[in-house]
């Protein structure tokens, strides 16, 4: 209807103004209906846009992180890269699109519903109300009596200023309606026609973009049929790979030798597992078939080494490589193979020796070999007085004369056959260490010095059977071995070792004697003014049959000032005698170890001290941390040598190393560094033993703490081990303790070595 026509209508208020209104009204309400279906179809459909668009995102990503398998083809890595290109321009072009429907449709339509549509609804209620109050003006006006002309009159007014409001309030709604329905025609097209040029644009770029491309698609497809007709040349030449089977070429002899060996564990179960070997550089390594991509090198330096075959094993095909402290069994799947491996171990260790010599040689020629001189002439002098600790100039085992190698956990000197069969028990019963070509630490010197052959098998020979077959020089193979797992791995003859404690009738005393005095006499001119001359110790206790059945130790290893890092050992104190057969084996080894009495210790350990105890009555300490109070160096070192736990913790958490800390025994702290003790674990409390030793302002201790974490944090990385820690604990391990655990550095001079080692030491 046309306004003009419906304006006299409305003022009347008609019953056709009334139905017309009514019809146009309803078909508002229709067209709100109709608008607010598309707006939520409008609405689902940006929204399972924008889903697309993530998911052709994620595809784009997924095809950028496949482009990465094929680095080593440049072209290839072009061709994805193009393509994966133009997708992301797409979705780029179809982001655009349905931002300009959100941008279009969602807000010009939401527009017209909440300003137009709402407020025309708005104006029908107004509209409703003032034509519900004309109504009831009209019907008060007609109730008043004639004889009441003041009513009337009152009843006139009111109905005249109703009719007057209603007049206008209609024109303004029928004003509302019409507007409305004039603007519904643009307004919706005009959305419309801006979403479809939106659409025409996107089309637009799309079409220019895939014509940009013809050339490069035409291009790569003919590469591919290229790359199809390549793969399947390749697969009709890989039709007969079966027959390679029947026709295995040799092995190059040129290249080293490599294959697949299995290898027996050293632990109690003997298990086998088979692994890749190899040689490279003078060193037999090995790695596993997958998992790993580096090389566990199984020993170190061939020209140390023996190989020979294992006649004894159950297995077939076995050999064994024998090292100065390690035994390794092997095995080969073949004869064929077995022959190979010990031809190229033997021709491995001859060319590792034949580069020795040819270094040596070379190095004779060109350089000062007065460093190397020193360093033999000092293993030469560490043997001598090695040797002449009673015992110790014949093998432990066979009684052969002159021994040169040790097993440094037990304390006492064997002969070359000898060792050998300790090697091939397990670094667990005995490590095996060469007295001429090994470096020793000082740490384990002192705990030679404390055992050595008589004393040691007084413990383990103390109750042998006279008829039994000893080891002796000449005797064969079979014989030695089967003594030797006797006497240290049944530990057969070692006095009680099968009765009771309580039953043993003997007494011993864990007594904390004096160890190598240090003498204060200043005479001697040979000896430096700052460097303690070594003494011969008092008296060191035998364990015998009789409480007081002592043996003097003649002779001592004369240790220079830089080797004695043993701290809390030259204090003079004594524990109360006390029976031991009321004593376990291993409350035996941990009153000892508080004592750093290293023969008493030797015999709780034959007689099976348990080495993983902890004490329910002491705060749950271990071995290892009574012989932290005891302030040795030494009594540590021989617990850790025999497998006594490094981290283990006690009711408060503290581990050994946290014990030192706080004790501050740097000797000791240097020592469990070097055994590699784990300096993260924490206490109840969360302190770490850095923390302790930052509170305590140690600087000793914290300078090697810090650089154990840092060798640690090389370690992780790429760049391997930092030889400075190594170099630091070896310095710090060579200087002087008081028995507080202070380090005694000697005075400064003028040699450019002095002033090395004190930097070194100091960190």
């Amino acid at each position: 209807m046309v306004a003009a026509d419906l304006l006299p209508e409305c003022l009347k208020d008609s019953p056709k103004f009334r139905s017309t209104l009514a019809e146009e009204e309803s078909q508002i309400a229709f067209l709100e209906a109709k608008l607010e279906r598309v707006l939520r179809a409008c609405g689902t459909m940006v929204d399972c846009g924008k889903t697309f668009i993530n998911q052709q995102t994620q595809f784009t990503n997924s095809l950028w992180e496949l482009n990465s398998c094929f680095n080593d083809d440049s072209e290839t890595t072009a061709h994805f890269s193009r393509i994966i290109h133009s997708l992301q321009e797409m979705n780029k072009y179809h982001s655009i699109l349905l931002d300009q429907a959100s941008r279009t449709i969602l807000k010009n339509l939401s527009n017209f519903i909440k300003n137009d549509i709402k407020g025309m609804w708005d104006s029908r209620q107004h509209f409703d109300k003032i034509s519900s109050d004309l109504d009831i003006a009209l019907s008060r006006n007609s109730q008043v009596p004639k004889s009441k002309p003041v009513e009337i009159e009152q009843a006139n007014g009111i109905l005249q200023a109703t009719t007057t409001c209603f007049r206008h309030t209609v024109l303004d709604h029928v004003y509302c309606v019409t507007m409305l329905q004039s603007r519904k025609k643009h307004e919706i097209l005009g959305t419309l026609l801006s979403y479809m040029q939106a659409y025409s644009t996107y089309f637009h770029q799309g079409y220019d973009l895939c014509e940009g491309q013809q050339l490069f698609l035409r291009t790569l497809d003919e590469e591919i049929v290229q790359m199809r007709s390549e793969s399947t040349k390749l697969e009709k030449t890989l039709g007969n790979r079966h027959t390679l089977v029947t026709n295995i070429i040799n092995d190059d002899p040129s290249e080293a030798m490599q294959g697949y060996l299995f290898k027996r564990t050293t632990n109690a179960f003997k298990t086998w597992h088979r692994r890749w070997f190899c040689l490279k550089n003078n060193q037999l390594v090995y790695r596993k078939r997958t998992g790993e991509d580096h090389y566990t090198i199984m020993e170190e330096d061939l020209k140390l080494c023996s190989v020979k075959p294992a006649v004894d094993s159950e297995r077939r095909f076995c050999f064994e490589v024998l090292s100065p402290t390690r035994s390794h069994m092997l095995q080969a799947d073949s004869e064929e193979m077995f022959n190979k491996w010990i031809s190229a171990l033997q021709k491995g260790i001859g060319a590792a020796l034949q580069h020795v010599m040819h270094s040596q040689e070379q190095q004779q020629s060109n350089y000062n070999n007065s460093e190397d001189s020193c360093n033999n002439n000092r293993r030469t002098k560490i043997w001598d007085q090695l040797a002449r600790i009673p015992g110790n100039d014949i093998c432990c085992d066979c009684k052969s004369p002159e021994p040169r190698w040790a097993s440094i956990n037990l304390g006492i000197t064997l002969c070359i056959d000898c060792s050998g069969v300790h090697r091939s028990l397990g670094v667990h019963y005995s490590k095996v260490r060469s007295l001429t070509l090994d470096a020793w630490e000082p740490e384990i010197l002192k705990v030679m010095a404390e055992l050595g052959n008589n004393v040691v098998n007084s413990v383990y020979e103390a109750n042998i059977d006279p008829n039994i077959e000893r080891a002796t020089p000449s005797c064969n193979g079979t014989i030695r071995e089967a003594y030797i797992k006797k006497k240290w791995v049944e530990r057969a003859f070692v006095s009680g070792i099968n009765l009771s404690p309580l039953r043993c009738k003997r007494k011993w005393s864990v007594r904390k004697l004096r160890r190598r005095a240090k003498s204060r006499d200043k005479s001697a001119s040979s000896t430096p003014a700052h460097t303690p001359t070594v003494e011969e110790p008092d008296e060191v206790v035998i364990l015998g049959e009789e409480l007081d059945q002592k043996q003097p130790l003649t002779a001592v290893i004369d240790l220079e000032s830089e080797d004695d890092s043993t701290e809390g050992e030259d204090n003079i104190s004594t524990v109360s005698e006390e029976d031991i057969s009321k004593l376990s084996p291993t409350l035996l080894l941990y009153k000892a170890s508080c004592a750093h009495n290293i023969p008493v210790m030797s015999q709780a350990l034959a007689l099976g001290a348990e080495k993983l105890w902890v004490n329910p009555e002491q705060d749950n300490a271990s071995h290892l941390h009574q012989a932290i109070i005891s302030g040795s160096v030494m009594a540590c070192e021989y617990l850790l040598l025999n497998g006594v736990p490094i981290n283990a913790q006690d009711s408060n958490g503290k581990t050994p190393l946290h014990l030192a800390t706080e004790m501050g025994h740097t000797a000791q702290v240097c020592l469990l560094l070097k055994h590699r003790a784990n300096q993260h674990l924490k206490d109840i409390n969360g302190v770490e033993p850095l923390d302790t030793a930052v509170k305590m302002a140690n600087a000793d201790i914290v300078t090697l703490l810090r650089l154990g974490r840092l060798n640690e944090e090389m370690k992780d990385s790429e760049s391997g081990t930092d030889d400075t820690f190594n170099d630091v604990v070896r310095d710090f391990s060579q200087l002087v303790f008081d028995p507080s655990g202070k380090m005694i550095r000697p005075p400064l001079t003028n040699s450019n070595s002095t002033e090395s080692t004190i930097t070194k030491g100091t960190g």
